[in-house]
């Protein structure tokens, strides 16, 4: 009988030891949240002088020498910094109130920079796209503590409702790939900043392709509470990364997918006019505009077309 009993009891003293270890993982990752919060619990700070941009890599070197008086915090040491995403679920959240506690993201650890293009007015991954996500999902396997940050963006052109849309439509084509090839879904954030980071003028085509991207961090992410003080923190938004008043140097990979953009040459003809003409190569009239900016130091007047002039059309 006592034979019979034993595997059961196995059983229940195995699930059980199972549940003691899931239990004290709970338990740790509280206490490291909890840490996480107290550490950062001095930000914003307006202490002086604000961050200096590092030229060669993602974060920021700050000497605070000058106390805050909003929430004083003096000099720390020599440090480097990375960004805080400050109320990064603004566009689902209701308008906060002064001093409500928001959800934000510090991070903690970049273990590699993923950048992927998208064409002109489309969240749908292209094939380069694909191919550099297979790669990120290996580098997740290897992690199993990193988590993916996914920020869409968009080029300069359109309404910054819309792009803010489009921005968030390119960042879930990511989040979508990368849950439906074994990632858990868990372990992403994704947010839009739509139009806010393009930095191309509308005559650089190549530019403009570059700021059409989703763009993530294979990191280590933590999510914090801080208090909403009016508006967000002014740029830039920053952690420390300090080892007792040492710099903390952390080397990452950054990735890109291919820029894909070309230009033909077009041969302006009797009767044709911008519109035609945007709606013939770009398939709308509607972009006559954009096709004229693009054009400005060959076309003279665009309601009166020279025939035989040549003008550049985008491929997108």
């Amino acid at each position: 009988m006592s034979k019979r009993i034993l595997p059961g009891l196995l059983s229940i003293l195995f699930i059980f030891s199972l549940t003691g270890c899931a239990a004290d993982r709970a338990v740790r990752r509280q206490a490291e949240i909890d840490q996480t919060q107290k550490e950062f619990n001095w930000w914003p700070t307006d202490a002086k002088p604000a961050p200096v941009k590092d030229r060669t890599d993602a974060g920021y070197w700050w000497w605070p020498n000058q106390p805050g008086q909003a929430k004083p915090w003096g000099n720390r040491g020599y440090c480097y910094v990375y960004k805080i995403i400050f109320d990064y679920q603004a566009d689902e959240l209701p308008a906060p109130k002064p001093q409500e506690m928001r959800k934000s993201l510090v991070i903690k650890k970049i273990i590699k920079n993923v950048k992927i293009y998208f064409d002109y007015n489309k969240s749908g991954l292209r094939k380069d796209g694909k191919e550099i996500l297979n790669r990120a999902v290996k580098t997740l396997g290897r992690n199993p503590e990193a988590n993916i940050l996914i920020t869409g963006n968009c080029d300069i052109r359109g309404s910054e409702n819309y792009n803010d849309k489009l921005g968030k439509k390119r960042a879930t084509s990511v989040e979508n790939f990368m849950v439906e090839n074994g990632v858990d879904a868990s372990r992403i954030k994704i947010i839009s900043r739509g139009k806010l980071d393009a930095v191309a003028h509308i005559q650089d085509i190549e530019g403009m392709q570059k700021d059409r991207n989703a763009q993530f961090m294979i990191a280590e992410v933590e999510e914090v509470m801080m208090p909403y003080e009016g508006t967000a923190p002014a740029e830039p938004n920053v952690i420390t990364q300090t080892q007792d008043n040492k710099v903390v140097e952390e080397s990452h990979e950054t990735i890109e997918s291919s820029v894909k953009v070309s230009t033909k040459e077009y041969t302006i003809k009797k009767n044709d006019s911008l519109w035609s003409i945007a709606q013939q190569e770009l398939g709308s009239g509607h972009r006559w505009k954009y096709l004229y900016q693009i054009n400005k130091d060959r076309i003279k007047n665009p309601n009166k077309l020279k025939a035989g002039t040549r003008i550049i059309i985008p491929l997108e």
